[in-house]
């Protein structure tokens, strides 16, 4: 009898269970048919999720495999279309599948060659693709590559970047057919594990190296034609090298170098001063060509033509001027893009305007989530890589934010301002304005604040008042007076208008290195977390893309994001992939740099990552000792030795827990931890952690792994991808650790 009533408990409890888990799938079935609206918002989510889990494997994965999963995604969403969780779960795999694929078809489609190691005074022809001003009178141009020194067509890059004098680079525009000696590179390396990769980025743009002009750039008449394509840009530059002369000559000075920036996207003449002072401010994306521009141009033209049309009743009552002025605007809007040299986040705006002037046309809802998705899912399959865009994360957060706050708006009743007074009804619309802009201002700021903060370490904290008062100025002024400017350009009534730009302009650079030089500006933040990033961005879609009580989860998932966000603690030893620069974690916590380190770029970005918001110049050398042999230093009670030359290598590697050497020494060196010449080669830049017991070292060449875009390395030179190399303390310095070599004593 206590056996059945038992085995009647166990049936019971699994039938309750069952019961649990039943009601659980039902409840999410239901939680999820109530959005059923927003099923397709979240495709170019799931979609990103695919290119991310590609770009984030640690080796290149086979196109088969990658072009099956699709199909395999495919038949179970088949499979499991009957029920709501299914289907939902299915395409959800789809999605991610098809994310990952393309993001391989597009790594695949743009291989060519890199270069392998440095070409010093190298003969170099081609095609010049785009020619850029820089600030110092250097100009930078971007090559088509014809012939490069004595290498074969199969091991020539597609294109290479050189910097040249304007001198040695006067006369020339985009289009010609140039001869010169060059030194070239591959493209670098992240200056420390995890750090950009400009490598990839390069890999995509098929730039297959970069270096400088060591002669006279000259024309000369090459035996085949161009592509079509350098040729239509080359008739597009000249357009533009026209409307800069244009402008420069009616306004001289950085204020027709900053309205150059905003007509035609050259920003090279833009003083630094003045690029650091927007960065400052929070208005820096003001002096790119971008959705704001990109909207005003087209939002304006829009305007101006619908107007005009109404002042014919017998247009204005017998066709849409609505769609005329949406056609007449996405006209305009594709001119701008190839006026202002169709930079990569132009395009993304131009075609975000562009959908929202379609849905115009087709009489659809013009500024919907479902339009944000559409642009958002077109460009990441032309270009998968470009999810990592700072402007492409930062633009779709702030319209995503922008649209899902205005969304719950419309939800709300709004009470009648019918029965007020014409002042009061004035008073009150006014209000709605400026609420409205600064309302805008701030949910902006804050959608695309943890994406400034991953990319660039800084926080602003006046950019709202900033914004404030700049953004009416480039919206009612700055580029309203711009296409104005173009309208009357060929007929050479320019001057006035660009006067006007310029008095907008002037007012918004003084707003600008106002809020700057106000106390407590900026500040320098070391680098977050990249899964609390992720946490934050996959907790702020939650919270907007879904419209039902469901979304309040995503604030959870946003405060998880942050408590993950600081990350890991930082390194306590950074060496450059060269060997020339060394930086060491101090007692008080900050970098000190080894006196007579080269790489400044690197150091910059060290202190940057590590939240210091010094000067490379600035940083001292704390606790090092040097001579001409080399230097000594301490962390964390171990000794660290940076060796200049052969003669004190003895010493150092008998004496110090750590020996650095930028050069060579095989097994000639004893001391637990041994970074030369041969391991800088085969690892690049090298960040090591000091433990309680040992020491953790990690590489750029185990970071990055092994992709199309990092450089091969033969058999003798690559390192295992291990995560560090750890020690018992005192093992390998004979009992010495803590005292230096005597040549630095």
């Amino acid at each position: 009898m206590a056996g059945y009533e038992q085995s009647l408990d166990r049936d019971g409890g699994r039938r309750e269970r069952q019961g649990w888990i039943s009601r659980a799938v039902s409840a999410v079935q239901d939680a999820l048919e109530a959005e059923s609206e927003r099923w397709f918002v979240w495709l170019p989510v799931l979609f990103s999720c695919g290119i991310l889990l590609y770009f984030s494997l640690p080796t290149e994965p086979d196109a088969r495999v990658a072009l099956a999963l699709p199909l395999i995604a495919l038949a179970i969403a088949v499979g499991t279309r009957q029920a709501t969780f299914g289907l939902v779960l299915g395409g959800a795999l789809l999605a991610l599948a098809a994310g990952f694929a393309t993001a391989k078809i597009r790594t695949d489609s743009v291989s060519a060659p890199v270069l392998e190691k440095e070409l010093r005074f190298t003969e170099l022809r081609g095609w010049i693709e785009t020619l850029e001003g820089r600030e110092g009178n250097r100009k930078r141009l971007t090559l088509r590559v014809i012939a490069l020194g004595d290498l074969a067509p199969s091991a020539m890059p597609h294109r290479v970047r050189v910097t040249a004098s304007s001198k040695a680079a006067a006369g020339l525009r985009t289009g010609d057919a140039v001869s010169l000696k060059a030194t070239l590179q591959p493209p670098p390396e992240p200056v420390q594990p995890g750090a950009f990769d400009f490598g990839r980025t390069a890999w995509y743009d098929s730039l297959g190296g970069i270096g400088y002009a060591t002669s006279r750039i000259e024309r000369f008449t090459p035996s085949v034609s161009p592509s079509w394509t350098i040729w239509a840009w080359a008739q597009i530059d000249a357009v533009r090298d026209h409307v800069n002369e244009r402008v420069r000559r009616a306004l001289p000075g950085q204020t027709g170098e900053i309205s150059v920036a905003l007509i035609t996207g050259e920003r090279g003449g833009i003083p630094e001063r003045v690029n650091q002072a927007m960065r400052d401010s929070g208005l820096a994306h003001i002096l790119s060509i971008s959705g704001l521009h990109m909207a005003i141009m087209a939002g304006t033209v829009f305007w101006l033509v619908r107007a005009a049309l109404a002042l014919f009743p017998s247009i204005a009552l017998r066709y849409s001027i609505r769609k005329w002025a949406a056609a007449t605007a996405m006209l305009a809007a594709l001119l701008y893009l190839g006026l202002s040299g169709a930079a990569v986040p132009t395009v993304r705006s131009w075609i975000m305007t562009s959908l929202v002037l379609l849905a115009v046309l087709l009489d659809r809802p013009a500024l919907t989530m479902r339009n944000v998705a559409l642009a958002a899912l077109a460009i990441l399959i032309v270009a998968p890589e470009s999810l990592f865009d700072a402007s492409f994360q930062m633009s779709f957060a702030a319209v995503v934010a922008l649209i899902a706050l205005y969304e719950w708006l419309g939800q709300r009743e709004r009470s009648p301002i019918s029965d007020v007074s014409l002042f009061w009804r004035t008073l009150r619309m006014g209000g709605l304005l400026f609420w409205g802009a600064a309302l805008t201002t701030i949910i902006a700021s804050f959608a695309v604040a943890p994406f400034a903060l991953y990319h660039f370490h800084r926080v602003t904290h006046f950019g709202l008042l900033a914004n404030l008062i700049a953004t009416p100025l480039v919206t009612l002024l700055v580029m309203p007076m711009a296409l104005l400017s173009l309208v009357a350009m060929p007929f050479g009534l320019e001057a006035w208008p660009l006067k006007a730009m310029g008095v907008g302009v002037d007012l918004m650079v003084a707003t600008g290195e106002w809020v700057a030089g106000l106390p407590g500006a900026v500040t320098v933040l070391p680098a977050v977390s990249g899964n609390g990033l992720a946490l934050v961005v996959l907790g702020g879609l939650w919270l907007c893309l879904w419209r039902t009580r469901l979304r309040i989860l995503g604030v959870g998932i946003i405060l998880l994001g942050f408590i993950l966000a600081p990350g890991t603690h930082r390194p306590d030893i950074l060496v450059e992939a060269n060997g020339e620069a060394l930086a060491l974690r101090g007692s008080d916590g900050t970098l000190m740099l080894a006196p007579a380190s080269t790489g400044k770029y690197s150091v910059e970005k060290w202190l940057l990552a590590d939240g210091d918001a010094r000067e490379a110049s600035t940083v001292g050398p704390g606790s090092f000792r040097c001579d001409p042999l080399g230097c000594i230093g301490t962390v964390k009670g171990k000794t660290v030795a940076l060796v200049r030359h052969p003669a004190a290598l003895a010493d150092d590697c008998r004496r110090a827990d750590i020996v650095i050497v930028p050069f060579t020494v095989g097994e000639r060196c004893r001391a637990a931890i041994v970074v030369d010449r041969r391991r800088l080669k085969s690892g690049g830049a090298h960040a090591l952690y000091v433990e309680e017991f040992s020491v953790r070292t990690e590489t750029v060449a185990a970071a990055r792994g092994m992709r199309p875009w990092v450089p091969a390395r033969p058999a003798s030179q690559r390192q295992t991808p291990e995560v560090g190399r750890a020690y018992a303390k005192g093992e390998g310095t004979d009992g010495a650790a803590e005292q230096p070599p005597a040549h630095h004593q």
